[in-house]
């Protein structure tokens, strides 16, 4: 009782934003319902009860910016998740199957975010086939660099991709949000290094991104040239296309409300919590597949020749 005391004193002083106050609340406050007429959340456990009262912040809604892996769920999107039936018998089991509407993100409380986020750190990129690759040898002109015929000449080193992927699966959450992504990239002996990259996926059926890495440098070779002679470096560069694919995950998170006509013990306005109520993360995630070829270019060897 003291240490929810001090929780309350706080709360009180700062007026949180409902987002910033749910980050200090335990794992197991599972709704909030709003009392409108005392301007207070009240926050209640999985076992319905009340863990405290906290005030609504009064004026405009002080947001905390969204990371750029999420964005809105909406209610539509929300119903469509696997585990849907299960937040919808927690709503009637504790509130009632009286009418209401279901609602995520309301304009009058832009703090209290349902989002739908990328679950993956670093999405990783698989390939389905051995490399298809071909070598070609280009040839480079060295430049006079002193009076005693010393010769430089530059080439390039390192690999070098830029690859277009299409979605060919967009998930039933997030749908047309363009979310950022990590994509991780394997190494493959010879071919390409491991890498990850970060670019942004829109979740739509047939929509394109890209993904592109390059680390080439040039690597200056000094010889010296024989009276009469003209030096070269030579250089492999090898060029191989992979057939690639990949899996994101899109995964629900925050509060849904469910507002009622009439009120249900003690208010009109309750939030759940996805979370804590839906806890096996496959009944609220959907995924998108992608697929697309990759083209690598690594300039390997060289040498320089005189003649």
């Amino acid at each position: 009782m003291f240490a929810l005391s001090i929780l309350f004193v706080a709360a009180v002083a700062s007026a949180l934003p409902f987002d910033q106050l749910t980050k200090t609340l335990p794992q197991d406050v599972a709704h909030i319902g709003l009392d409108e007429e005392a301007g207070e959340y009240v926050a209640y456990k999985l076992n319905g009860e009340v863990y405290g009262r906290y005030p609504v912040t009064s004026g405009a809604q002080a947001i905390t910016k969204r990371d750029s892996t999420c964005g809105d769920l909406s209610a539509e999107q929300a119903q469509q998740m696997s585990g849907w039936n299960i937040l919808n018998k927690y709503a009637d089991d504790n509130w009632g199957t009286g009418s209401r509407n279901i609602v995520t993100n309301p304009s009058e409380y832009l703090d209290r975010p349902a989002q739908v986020c990328i679950s993956d750190e670093v999405v990783q990129l698989n390939f389905d086939k051995d490399p298809v690759c071909q070598s070609h040898t280009t040839t480079t002109e060295g430049k006079l660099v002193g009076t005693d015929g010393t010769v430089a000449i530059g080439v390039n080193q390192g690999f070098t991709t830029d690859t277009s992927y299409t979605v060919s699966q967009a998930s039933t959450l997030g749908i047309d949000s363009t979310l950022s992504v990590k994509i991780g990239i394997p190494e493959v002996a010879d071919v390409t290094q491991s890498y990850t990259i970060s670019t942004s996926v829109t979740n739509t059926l047939s929509s394109t991104f890209d993904v592109a890495y390059n680390d080439l440098s040039i690597v200056t070779v000094t010889m010296k040239a024989p009276e009469g002679q003209t030096c070269t470096a030579k250089a492999e560069t090898k060029t191989c296309n992979l057939s690639a694919n990949g899996t994101i995950r899109y995964l629900a998170t925050g509060w849904v409300w469910f507002n009622y006509d009439s009120k249900t013990q003690g208010h009109y306005k309750w939030a759940a919590n996805i979370d804590n109520i839906i806890t096996n993360i496959d009944d609220r995630s959907t995924t998108s597949k992608f697929s697309g070829s990759m083209s690598a270019d690594t300039h390997t060897a060289y040498e320089g020749v005189c003649a």
